[in-house]
């Protein structure tokens, strides 16, 4: 079954022309019906949520699903065939055990973010995260993950987040500051901005009652799979450990820029305190890190499971399927990161992924030789910090850091040495890559 899977999926990539690192879209291909399928879940759930502050109710609707469109519209998302078949695999599996309503209006978008994790959006929309997929290890740690955002959708902890909002926003205790404020001759706009930051509210919050609720109505879906049981305390163990790892993975820079001719400098590593900001962390990444965490109280969690757990675990199930789909991700991941111009975290990814064997020389050489000519080119037009951003001195991603440094320490000077040296060190191998051709004679010319 295994072997059969993988062959679908490579018979796909052999006539839809296509290899894994430009394998997607960042724009679907059904964007009409998709759009129009968007359209009519955001009505069916205005009439579902009902006559009670009808009206409020349409405009927040409509108004995230507009938020949503525009977020495809923003290439948050690809559209990968490999990627959608693989998570229909599984979930095909949890709704044929399962009886749940509602399955033919879910879709499962694939958010580009590296940020483990997945989400439900209440309407019949769930995202999963590329992040998620190089997190976890095998099929059955997915499938429980689906399971507990399918339970979010069951036990409808998106529509009552939105009713509670919707009560609290029409309740006296509000209605009551509203009206104090209009009277207030002094500070009002000050308190205008606290009492909408106190309004200010996130559907996809999750208390610790509801991933609780989540985690057991989502064992209870996972335990009718054919997937181990287990997998599911083995998930959460790595989802609880993926905020302190993400980014943390040593890149072993060091190693790949030292060359004979033109040694590595320990300069390049070093951190310009002068840049940092102490007000604010300036770290992008810790910061959507921080926000997309909605793991919280990870251990009590794993106890309470352990409880719903069949008392005869199989040790038979563990699938593999997706040491296949993390290469088809790797890429991915990679492809987005570039095309973002987010040129540390693509470095970054590449150095670790190409340590890791997860994509192959060749890519990793082609990379990173466009990583440096893109590096020489946006600091000749003085346009590098709109890429890379100085590390914050609150961060704790050691590594990624480490990338930082050496971007932003490189001089053009260094740059022209670096990327003529590693050319020459992987010529051999590329001679009939006409890309890396192109960014080999590019170095040349500047070293002449």
């Amino acid at each position: 079954m295994k072997n059969t899977f993988i062959l679908i999926l490579l018979i796909l990539n052999i006539f839809n022309g296509q290899s894994q690192s430009n394998g997607f879209s960042y724009s679907p291909s059904n964007k009409d019906s998709l759009i129009g399928y968007l359209k009519k879940i955001s009505a069916n759930k205005i009439i579902k949520l009902g006559d009670k502050n009808k009206k409020e109710i349409k405009k927040l609707i409509e108004e995230r699903r507009d938020d949503f469109l525009k977020t495809i519209e923003d290439s948050t998302y690809i559209f990968d065939k490999n990627i959608h078949l693989y998570l229909k695999s599984i979930l095909s599996e949890i709704y044929s055990k399962n009886k749940i309503n509602g399955v033919d209006d879910f879709y499962f978008f694939i958010n580009k973010s590296p940020i483990p994790n997945a989400a439900c959006y209440g309407n019949g929309v769930f995202t999963v995260n590329l992040g998620l997929f190089n997190t976890l290890d095998n099929d059955d740690e997915l499938a429980f993950v689906l399971s507990h955002e399918i339970a979010h959708y069951i036990l409808e902890h998106t529509d009552k987040n939105i009713l509670n909002y919707l009560e609290t926003l029409n309740s006296k205790d509000i209605k009551s500051k509203i009206k104090k404020l209009n009277n207030q001759e002094y500070g009002k706009r000050k308190a205008y901005s606290e009492l909408l930051k106190e309004l200010n509210y996130n559907f996809l919050n999750r208390s610790r009652k509801s991933e609780i609720q989540a985690d057991s109505l989502g064992q209870v879906l996972f335990n009718k799979t054919k997937y181990n049981k287990n997998s599911s305390i083995t998930a959460l163990e790595k989802l609880d450990k993926s905020d302190d790892l993400l980014f943390n993975e040593d890149a072993k820079l060091k190693e790949k820029f030292d060359f004979e001719s033109y040694p590595f400098k320990e300069e390049w590593l070093i951190k310009d305190e002068t840049l940092f900001n102490l007000k604010e962390s300036s770290n992008d990444y810790v910061l959507n890190k921080d926000s997309l965490k909605t793991h919280p109280d990870i251990p009590f969690r794993i106890d309470l499971i352990k409880k719903l757990l069949p008392k005869k675990l199989s040790e038979n199930g563990i699938s593999s399927n997706l040491n296949y789909i993390k290469k088809v991700v790797s890429s991915n991941m990679i492809t987005t990161s570039m095309d973002d111009s987010k040129l540390d975290l693509v470095l970054y990814q590449t150095l670790v992924l190409y340590n890791k064997n997860e994509i192959d020389k060749k890519n990793f050489v082609l990379t990173v030789a466009n990583i440096l000519k893109k590096t020489y080119e946006t600091k000749l037009n003085h346009s590098f910090g709109k890429y890379v951003e100085s590390p914050s001195p609150f961060s704790d991603e050691k590594y990624l850091n480490e990338v930082k440094n050496f971007l932003l320490n490189i001089e053009l000077k260094n740059i022209r040495k670096i990327g003529y040296f590693f050319c020459q060190k992987h010529k051999n191998l590329m001679t009939e890559d006409k890309d890396f051709t192109k960014l080999e004679s590019f170095f040349s010319k500047l070293n002449n």
